[in-house]
Parts: structure tokens; C-alpha cells; sequence
């Protein structure tokens, strides 16, 4: 292998050292997972070059299946992601009551298709320049949103690789809405996950305790919490390792209220915690659960496929709100400085 390739494929090697170590401090930072593509990335474009240069078919080969699959990706992508939301729709509406929070895929979808379409409909050169590049800027703004839920959708990946130790002392399971006071499959995986993880810990050591958190909703009898603690003694798990947490309304809450109750039955002792919740929600109760003090990882229990799709779109917006400000802010410097640039380019090419 020619020298100065073995040099440049330190690149890669740094980045990918650089997500190690930033994954072991903390697996909800955006940046673990942009740190992953940007050496799986580099090595291919590396890979790419070397072949090229050194005349070798089978390293050619090899390096050109994932640039097929990235133009692949760039030339039809969109229009495969518009049927795959569309069918992914039909699919929940099936299973699911309606909802709007079940049409969100379906939404993406329709605003995908007018991006694509409207252009063909609309003569952009009776437009004044100016709001020719201010369109020219939210098409690249809708991009970048693209590649960014693509990078989001990496980090929720890479959250759920997560395998906490036999030796915590509690497991937070977080709670979602409840049918007449009975648990929904939904909330029922998390339980069962939490309760998966309390038999494992059991056989080599003390078992944790479930700190089961959730509130009373307005169109629930009854709160959250108690309808979870009556799901787990039915599983078998002892009342004196049941702790209540029920006064929470979202998973901020969720959060800050079960450290309030692990904290009291602690009585000031240091502890190890994990929490347990579906593996779309992994990644942002992660990056709550720090915000209220909790440094710790998650474990998630799985979910139908169907539903992954229309779930990760629900947790992909919720994440933005969290930043809300500052996308807020992020979108609209992006347009002016883009209509600025690309108004001056234009003028430089005419």
C-alpha cells in the first residue's frame, strides 16, 4: 500500500477514535453520530482514490458500491422516501386509530412532493431576483432539515446500543398514556423491558428497583404509575421493589420527579440508575434525563417496524422544540446569508 494513502486513512482512524470516546462520555450528543459518517465517509472517499490510482478492479469495485448507492441515494431518494412515507401511512391508518400525530408521515410527504413539483408549475424568471434566491435558500434549508433528521436518525440508532451493567440500583420507566386505566402494548414493551433487565440483574446481584413515573393525564382515570405498578406485580415483581413517581406530565417531568423519589429513598447514598422506555424515545429522554441531573443511559424495548417511521418523525420535531430559539434563529440566517450568496454568484457568473 502506497505511503501517503497510509497516511491519509489516519483521518477516518482519528474520527472514529473521536466517536469512541465521545460516545463513551455521552451517547445522546448529535455530534457521536456526525463523528461515525464523517469517518465511514472519509475512508470510503479515501478507498475511492486509492483504487483510482493504483489500477486495482477489485478496490475499484469495492469502492464504488457505496458512491453508486449515494448518487442512487441523491437521484431517487426522494422520490422513494415520498412512496415509502405514503405506504408507511396506509400501514399505521390500518393498525392505528386516526390520529394526527399518525399523519405526520404522510405530511412530509405531501410537502416533499409540492417541493418537487411546484418548480415545474411556477416560472421563476418573473420572480425579482431577490426572491429568486430567497427560494433558491429555503430549498437548501430543506435539505439541510433532510440530512439532519437522516444524522438524528443515526444518533436514535446508535443511543440503542447501549448495555448498562448488572449493578444499578434503580431502572426509571417512563410512562405514556393509559386506556381506561389499563397499559397499552405501547407502555407494556417498556415494563417488560425494565422487568427483562430486573430478572438478569437478580441472578448476579441485588435487583433494582422499578421507579415507575408518570402522571394522571386529563383523560385518564387514574395515573400512570399505578396502572404500571399494577401491570408489574402481575409480572411477578415484588411490591417493596415498586417505587411511584406520579405527579409528572412529560418526560422532562418524568425525569426530574423520579430523581426527586430515588433521591429520598437513597437517603442521600450514592446511586446507579438507567431508564427504560421504547427505543425511538431512547435518544431524547437521554438528552432530558441530563438536563435534570440524571447522567445516565437508556434501555429500549422494541417497537412494531410499521410504527417506527411515523414515531421517529414525532421524536425528530419534539428534538427541534427542545431548540426551539435556536433554530428558530439557525433558519433565518441561514436564508438571509443564503439569498445573499447566491445573489452574488449569479451576479459573478452572468
Amino acid at each position: 500500500m502506497n505511503t501517503g494513502f497510509l497516511i491519509w486513512y489516519t483521518i477516518p482512524l482519528l474520527l472514529l477514535l473521536l466517536f469512541l470516546g465521545a460516545y463513551k462520555i455521552n451517547r445522546t450528543w448529535m455530534i457521536t453520530g456526525i463523528l461515525l459518517s464523517g469517518s465511514i465517509t472519509s475512508f470510503t472517499a479515501i478507498l475511492f482514490l486509492q483504487a483510482y490510482y493504483s489500477d486495482n478492479r477489485i478496490l475499484t469495485i469495492i469502492s464504488m458500491i457505496p458512491i453508486l448507492l449515494v448518487v442512487l441515494l441523491f437521484t431517487y431518494g426522494i422520490y422513494i422516501l415520498i412512496a415509502f412515507l405514503i405506504w408507511n401511512t396506509h400501514s399505521i391508518l390500518k393498525r392505528e386509530k386516526r390520529d394526527l400525530k399518525h399523519f405526520l408521515s404522510f405530511i412530509l410527504a405531501i410537502g416533499l412532493l409540492l417541493v418537487i413539483i411546484v418548480p415545474r408549475f411556477i416560472d421563476l424568471t418573473i420572480f425579482p431576483q431577490t426572491m429568486v434566491c430567497f427560494i433558491y435558500s429555503v430549498y437548501g434549508l430543506i435539505i439541510y432539515y433532510l440530512l439532519h433528521l437522516l444524522q438524528f436518525t443515526i444518533n436514535m440508532i446508535l443511543c440503542n446500543f447501549s448495555r448498562p451493567r448488572k449493578n444499578q440500583n434503580y431502572i426509571i420507566v417512563l410512562g405514556c398514556w393509559i386506556d381506561n386505566g389499563n397499559v397499552p402494548p405501547l407502555l407494556a414493551r417498556r415494563i417488560d423491558k425494565a422487568i427483562a433487565f430486573y430478572y438478569k440483574q437478580k441472578e448476579r446481584n441485588k435487583p433494582p428497583k422499578l421507579v415507575l413515573s408518570g402522571g394522571k393525564g386529563p383523560d385518564e382515570i387514574c395515573p400512570e404509575a399505578e396502572a404500571m405498578k399494577a401491570y408489574a406485580l402481575k409480572k411477578g415483581i415484588p411490591e417493596e421493589d415498586l417505587l411511584l413517581e406520579t405527579k409528572s406530565m412529560s418526560t422532562l417531568e418524568n425525569m426530574k420527579f423520579s430523581k426527586e423519589v430515588m433521591n429520598k429513598a437513597s437517603k442521600g447514598v450514592s446511586y446507579r440508575c438507567i431508564y427504560a422506555t421504547n427505543n425511538y424515545h431512547v435518544l431524547r429522554a437521554g438528552i432530558l434525563a441530563r438536563k435534570a441531573g440524571l447522567n445516565m443511559n437508556g434501555i429500549g424495548a422494541k417497537t412494531a417496524l410499521y410504527y417506527l417511521p411515523n414515531a421517529t418523525l414525532r421524536e425528530y420535531i419534539a428534538y427541534i422544540y427542545l431548540h426551539i430559539k435556536w433554530n428558530i434563529a439557525f433558519g433565518m440566517l441561514s436564508l438571509m446569508i443564503g439569498s445573499i450568496a447566491i445573489s452574488y454568484f449569479s451576479k459573478l457568473i452572468a
